[in-house]
């Protein structure tokens, strides 16, 4: 049995409950130190079994050390890929500063289903790498761990994507933990859920076998509420906005559902696939724009413009850098050049809001490197509006957006987005409307 002696005595555990003052006694008073806490509610889910305001001060009051589990959902394969494990850092990195995790916090990221071999190399891994490439760039602060049976903890970290695992042994049926022996870098190991304590400190636990790598935190920042940033979008509300968006576009700024004027008449989507690639990426410009900090229309707004407004000519530039007859093109989905790219991200480096190496626009590897991460990776390119509009906005002389920035600010940074000049200044009147449009809307979302 992958357990071992399930009744053994443990000196960590983890809960989906609330730790109050009785409870986190009673916990101490059975011999347990360290306390997995969740950093997140399952949406959705009627469970509340998140960390509680307050609650960590409560628990270290007691002599208790935690270290913090992030799981939404993670029970099929299905749920795994590159792209939920940036959208899964991205939470992650919010909530354990919104709970005030210190520096060296190690998160433990869950899959919690049997995943077989093939699962875990065409689903895990690749959702293990957006984790590890998001958090080393948003949240280096933070280490990575994880809670999965034991094969999968092992090939997980055997590519250097986590630094501990949590074993999910209690589950003696899954095949990933028969015959396998723990990982070297095993941290915890779950074994069997029991009762602690009586009275108003009984709580339902799960135990764990501790090894000592891995000793949890015993005193944090101070919470931030986090409030007034933007959540996901609610599609209950996808056709208002879709027609609100075209009527925007059609009578204020004189664009067509399909085609337009100038270039736009080469252009190659309509305005409602534009509208439909901005809504599959949500879930990224969300993530983004809350951990920029700043209003997540002002990431959708250039990005729905850009998509709207490609053409051959931006084709047939793209062709042109991939052929070798020039450097450079405005590319991707955001249509970012790769000057830019390298400006923006080396400046947000810099100012410590990203974590990253820094480049030289007059390095030709760097500059193809950028590039093609720009053309080639949609999340890539998305992930780095934000940056060019931190940017802008510093060489406009004004504060870094944020969800507080003005009406007049939140234009002229949209306005730098497009460069400097009168287009740069049409370009922001035009956007700002667009921005009250998603506005509207998002602030439905609201936390």
């Amino acid at each position: 049995m992958s357990t071992g002696d399930n009744t053994r005595a443990g000196t960590a555990c983890d809960t989906v409950t609330e730790l109050t003052a009785p409870r986190a006694a009673a916990l101490y008073s059975a011999g347990y130190r360290y306390i997995g806490r969740y950093l997140s509610n399952v949406p959705g889910s009627t469970l509340n079994k998140q960390l509680q305001p307050g609650e960590l001060k409560v628990i270290a009051a007691q002599g208790l050390n935690v270290f913090p589990i992030y799981q939404t959902y993670g029970g099929e394969a299905a749920y795994f890929r590159r792209e939920q494990g940036v959208a899964d850092a991205h939470a992650a990195i919010e909530r354990a500063r919104h709970y005030g995790f210190k520096a060296g916090t190690r998160i433990y990221f869950a899959v919690d289903f049997d995943a077989l071999d093939h699962e875990v190399t065409d689903s895990v891994l690749p959702h293990f790498r957006g984790i590890k490439a998001t958090v080393d760039e948003y949240g280096p602060e933070y280490r990575m761990g994880i809670y999965a049976p034991r094969n999968v903890c092992s090939r997980v970290g055997a590519e250097g994507l986590t630094s501990a695992s949590f074993l999910s042994d209690m589950s003696t049926g899954f095949s990933g933990n028969l015959g396998f022996p723990h990982p070297v870098d095993w941290s915890f190991d779950q074994i069997a859920t029991i009762s602690a304590g009586s009275g108003s400190g009984a709580i339902s636990i799960d135990n764990d076998i501790a090894s000592g790598r891995d000793l949890g935190q015993s005193s944090f920042l101070e919470e931030n509420d986090g409030s007034h940033l933007d959540g996901r979008f609610d599609t209950f509300f996808h056709d208002v906005l879709l027609a609100d968006v075209q009527n925007y576009m059609v009578n204020s700024m004189g664009v067509p559902e399909q085609g337009g004027e100038g270039g736009m008449a080469y252009s190659t989507r309509t305005t409602t696939q534009s509208f439909q690639a901005v809504m599959d990426l949500d879930w990224l410009t969300t993530s983004v724009s809350r951990t920029y900090g700043m209003r997540k229309a002002l990431i959708q707004c250039p990005l729905l413009w850009e998509i709207r407004t490609y053409n051959i000519a931006d084709k047939a530039a793209d062709d042109a850098v991939e052929a070798g007859l020039k450097d450079d093109s405005s590319t991707g989905l955001g249509q970012i050049r790769a000057h830019t790219g390298i400006d923006a991200r080396n400046y947000c480096v810099d100012a410590g809001i990203i974590t990253g190496r820094i480049m030289s626009t007059d390095n030709s590897d760097d500059l193809s490197t950028m590039w093609h991460s720009l053309h080639d990776d949609d999340v890539y390119n998305v992930s780095t509006i934000p940056a060019v509009l931190v940017q802008g906005a510093a060489l406009l002389g004004i504060a870094r957006p944020t969800v507080d920035s003005s009406t007049d600010d939140s234009r002229r940074i949209m306005g730098r987005y497009n460069g400097t000049g009168d287009g740069a200044e049409r370009y922001g009147n035009a956007m700002i409307g667009l921005f009250a449009v998603f506005e509207k809307y998002n602030s439905l979302m609201r936390d």
